[in-house]
């Protein structure tokens, strides 16, 4: 059996939740803010390689960036109220707007992966965006900002044997 490589990012990002949220402090408010380096949509290329199952092919993203001392991330998946900002900072576990009062969109832990570790889902993203993949990251928070994940494939459950009505596949 083959096992593809390219699979283990997605498989990391989505097998525990709760331990990669342990992993945002930091993006703890301080003086320096995420600065809005890129946007565009995920593309075909994206979903048919990492077949990451809370997105879409044409969902937009944006990625904002900020040095510290190291490179860190932070890409957001769907609208949402810090869709628009061009400076993103965190505090009482809200992501907002730096310049703004607005509360911003609530972190929950599902929603929220970090890593302290370059991996090539994140460059992909970086250079379908439009940004050097060769640029080196230090740590990485991926936001999806919808609750529940999209899958385009309906349950086997649902599904019957081709020709045969009414017969479902175990």
């Amino acid at each position: 059996m083959t096992f593809k490589l390219w699979l283990l990012p997605i498989a990391l990002l989505l097998a525990s939740s709760e331990a990669s949220f342990h992993s945002c402090h930091f993006m703890l408010e301080n003086e320096i803010p995420f600065s809005l380096a890129c946007k565009a949509k995920y593309s075909t290329d994206l979903k048919l390689n990492y077949r990451d199952v809370w997105l879409r092919a044409d969902m937009p993203y944006w990625l904002w960036w900020r040095r510290r001392p190291s490179l860190e991330l932070l890409i957001s998946f769907y609208e949402s109220p810090i869709s628009p900002c061009l400076n993103v900072s965190l505090s009482l576990n809200c992501l907002h707007c730096a310049d703004s009062e607005e509360p911003g969109i609530h972190i929950r832990p599902e929603g929220i992966h970090c890593f302290d570790f370059s991996f090539s889902y994140v460059r992909d993203l970086m250079k379908h965006c439009g940004l050097s993949p060769a640029t080196k990251f230090g740590r990485v928070a991926i936001l999806y900002a919808r609750r529940v994940p999209n899958r385009d494939v309906p349950s086997r459950a649902a599904r019957t044997w081709p020709g045969i009505l009414g017969v479902s596949i175990p």
